[in-house]
């Protein structure tokens, strides 16, 4: 299977390499995938039960365990490195500020079949044996990703333009609800079912920051 790789990228497209891949020294022993999906109830005024409507995927979570030993005997002791070494390549990767990207970067993790592309959620480490002048010997790692996904490759994965597909999205700045239908479904007189699936009190005068949940509808 080849051992698991991680490569940090300065840019979200994952074109701009900034740290080269870290071949991890052992394999994990644990690997999570979790994917969900947001649903938003659509419940009418007066209504008891409400249904849950289609909003948006979840980003995918990647989460991995693995232990890095000194201990165990190699063929060759010079292939060892130390565990904090391997602990701070992969800090380099995964956590620290990557300076031409002015952020954390965007990792690419590679494991047989797995090819995820994400960015750290949490890192942890936990020493659990040193030798008699205090370098550690043994570290358990957990590490959990959340998936990222350009706005470009998103638009190609979930078309936003269908109106057969519900989503979220947010009143901009000057933008009316009528406005929204128009670009959305191509007809501005829907804005009144866009309201009433809202729960609004109107379709005027609804502020910019609002959060819009578009139902499926057909002109």
């Amino acid at each position: 299977m080849g051992q698991m790789t991680i490569t940090a990228y300065t840019d979200e497209n994952f074109s701009s390499e900034y740290k080269s891949a870290l071949e991890l020294p052992i394999n994990p022993d644990k690997v999570k995938f979790t994917k969900g999906i947001q649903y938003a109830e659509d419940k009418q005024l007066g209504s008891l039960n409400g249904s849950n409507v289609y909003a948006r995927y979840r980003p995918e979570i990647l989460y991995f365990e693995c232990l890095l030993d000194m201990t165990n005997a190699l063929d060759d002791d010079c292939e060892k490195k130390p565990v904090h070494d391997v602990v701070n390549d992969l800090e380099q990767r995964l956590y620290c500020y990557n300076s031409e990207g002015h952020r954390p970067s965007f990792v690419k993790v590679q494991y047989g079949d797995i090819l995820f592309f994400g960015q750290l959620k949490t890192l942890e480490t936990e020493y659990t044996l040193f030798d008699l002048d205090g370098i550690p010997l043994r570290a358990e790692l957990k590490v959990t990703l959340t998936g990222y996904c350009s706005q470009k490759e998103e638009n190609k994965r979930f078309p936003k333009r269908s109106p057969d597909v519900s989503r979220m999205v947010t009143l901009k700045e000057g933008q009316t609800l009528a406005a929204l239908c128009n670009e959305v479904y191509g007809d501005p007189l829907l804005v009144g079912e866009v309201a009433r699936f809202n729960n609004l009190n109107g379709y005027r005068n609804v502020p910019s920051g609002t959060k819009i949940l578009l139902p499926m509808l057909k002109k």
